[in-house]
C-alpha cells in the first residue's frame, strides 16, 4: 500500500511539472489579413520600439512562442504588405500562458485578447475606452458646427469635462481591480498624475515585488514627497530667482498673504497657458482681499519664460531655477505634471491641484473664514 501511495505522489508531482506552462504560446487570428502580412511582437524601450520576434500571417493566423521571465506589457503589431502604412498595434500582457489575440484588420474595432486575467481585463478596458471616445466624437461635432449656438458650445464643454472625469474614474477602477497584475501596475505608472494622491499611495503599497520597475520606484519616491506636502501639512519653503535675478522665497510672499497660491507652470505648457486666464481672473478679483500668487516656472529658457509672463499678463511674483523638469521647487512638492497648484493659508496646505471655477470658489471660501 505504501509503495502504491508513493508511486501516486510521484506521478502527481510529474503531472504538475508537465502541466505547468514552461513559456508562452501566443496564437492570433487576423480577419481580413492576407497571407504574408507581417506581425511583430515588440516592447517599448523608452520611446523606441524593440522588436522581440517577427512572423507572418498564414491562412488568417499567426503565432509566437517563447519564455517570459516576468510578465510584461508588449505590443502585437500587424502590418499590411500591400498597404505599407496600414497597421494595427494591440497592447497585451505577455505571460507564460496560452494567449489568444483576435484582430479585425478591416474595421476600426478593439482587438480581443484572452488567456489570462490581465489580458481579459485589458480587452474590457479597450471596449470602455472606445465607448467614451465615440461619445467624445459626437460632442466634438458641436464645436465644428458653425451654426451651433453659444449655449450649445457651453453644454458641449460641460459634457467634455464629464467625459474627462469618466476617463479618470475608468482608469482608477481598472487599476484598483488589477493592481496585482502587470496591466494594473503599468496603468498606475501611466496615469498616477490623474488620480487622487491618497489612492496612488494606497495602490503603490500593493504593487507586487516582481513588478516593481524603476518607474514604480520613482513614483514611490515622488509620492513619499507628496505625503510631506499633502493637505494639512505645513508649507515647505522653496527659493529661486525672479526674472530680474533676485532670489525670492515662497515664505516671503506667504507672510503677507491671507491665502497663497503656489502655481507650477511653464511657458511651453499648453494646458498651463489655457488655464492662465482663470488664474489671472482669480488674482484680479481676490488680490485686494489678501489673495497672493507666486508662480514657479519649469522653464529652462529665460527669454521664453519672460516673454510668456508679458504675453499672459502675469503680474504676480515669479521664480524659476531654469532647470526644466529638474526644477527643485517642483521636486519639493512632488510635482510630475503641470499645471499644478498648492493653496496655503496660515502656513498650512489647504488644497492641491484646483483649477478654473473650483480654484476661485475655494479661494473665496478661504478668504471668508
Amino acid at each position: 500500500m505504501k509503495k502504491l501511495l508513493s508511486f501516486a505522489i510521484t506521478v502527481a508531482a510529474l503531472c504538475i511539472v508537465a502541466c505547468t506552462p514552461s513559456g508562452y504560446k501566443l496564437t492570433g487570428t487576423a480577419t481580413g489579413a492576407e497571407d504574408g502580412d507581417t506581425v511583430i511582437l515588440a516592447a517599448y524601450q523608452g520611446r523606441q520600439l524593440d522588436t522581440i520576434a517577427t512572423t507572418v500571417v498564414k491562412d488568417g493566423r499567426f503565432e509566437f512562442t517563447g519564455v517570459q521571465d516576468t510578465a510584461a506589457m508588449r505590443l502585437v503589431i500587424w502590418s499590411s504588405n500591400t498597404l505599407p502604412d496600414t497597421r494595427i498595434a494591440t497592447q497585451i500582457a505577455l505571460e507564460n500562458a496560452d494567449i489568444t489575440v483576435e484582430l479585425d484588420t478591416a474595421e476600426n474595432s478593439i482587438a480581443k485578447v484572452f488567456g489570462t486575467p490581465a489580458n481579459e481585463a485589458l480587452t474590457k478596458l479597450g471596449e470602455a475606452e472606445m465607448e467614451i471616445n465615440n461619445r467624445a466624437e459626437e460632442i466634438y461635432k458641436v464645436f465644428l458646427d458653425s451654426t451651433a449656438s453659444e449655449e450649445q458650445h457651453a453644454d458641449a464643454e460641460k459634457q467634455i469635462e464629464q467625459l474627462q472625469d469618466d476617463f479618470t474614474k475608468m482608469y482608477a477602477d481598472f487599476i484598483e481591480k488589477n493592481i496585482g497584475n502587470i496591466a494594473g501596475v503599468n496603468y498606475l505608472a501611466q496615469y498616477a498624475s490623474a488620480l487622487d494622491d491618497e489612492l496612488v499611495q494606497k495602490l503603490l503599497a500593493k504593487v507586487p515585488a516582481m513588478f516593481e520597475s524603476e518607474q514604480i520606484k520613482q513614483l514611490k519616491e515622488v509620492y513619499d514627497v507628496k505625503a510631506e506636502t499633502a493637505v494639512g501639512k505645513p508649507l515647505k519653503d522653496i527659493k529661486a530667482n525672479t526674472p530680474d535675478g533676485k532670489e525670492l522665497a515662497v515664505s516671503e510672499v506667504a507672510k503677507d498673504a491671507k491665502v497663497l497660491l503656489i502655481d507650477f507652470w511653464a511657458s511651453w505648457c499648453g494646458p498651463c497657458r489655457s488655464e492662465m486666464p482663470n488664474v489671472k481672473a482669480a488674482y484680479e478679483k481676490f488680490h485686494p482681499q489678501g489673495f497672493e500668487i507666486i508662480g514657479v516656472s519649469l522653464d529652462s529658457d529665460k527669454d521664453a519664460w519672460t516673454k510668456a509672463l508679458a504675453d499672459l499678463g502675469m503680474t504676480w511674483p515669479q521664480i524659476s531655477d531654469l532647470k526644466g523638469w529638474e526644477c527643485e521647487g517642483a521636486a519639493a512638492y512632488g510635482v510630475r505634471a503641470i499645471p499644478a497648484t498648492v493653496l496655503v493659508k496660515d502656513g498650512k496646505i489647504v488644497a492641491r491641484d484646483l483649477r478654473g471655477d473650483k480654484l476661485a470658489e475655494k479661494v473665496e471660501e478661504l478668504l471668508k473664514d
